[in-house]
């Protein structure tokens, strides 16, 4: 079985996961594009992950899903997203730099 994102141009992938990490960074530009991942995990056909700043988690998260949908209805291709707030992005690098 071949993975949905074999349909989707190398350019159209970058057009429309460009659309969303723009969209990110118009909203809050002190969001972090950590990871762009082709294909995603699973059956989808990207994965994003984004880190904002805490006060703005919501609204990104908010634009970023709505337009996230869109893209899904009218090309059918399959985004995953995640955005994290700063403070639990540094917490968790904080954990993995931890020697016992």
């Amino acid at each position: 079985m071949k993975h949905s994102n074999v349909r989707f141009s190398k350019r159209r992938q970058e057009r429309l996961i460009g659309d969303l990490t723009s969209l990110a960074k118009d909203i809050c530009p002190q969001a972090e594009i950590v990871e762009v991942l082709i294909p995603g995990y699973e059956e989808l056909d990207a994965w994003i992950d984004i880190v904002v700043p805490d006060e703005k988690e919501e609204e990104v998260s908010d634009a970023l899903s709505l337009r996230r949908d869109e893209i899904f209805m009218n090309e059918g291709y399959s985004i995953g997203l995640g955005i994290t707030e700063r403070s639990h992005y540094e917490a968790v690098r904080a954990k993995q730099n931890v020697t016992v």
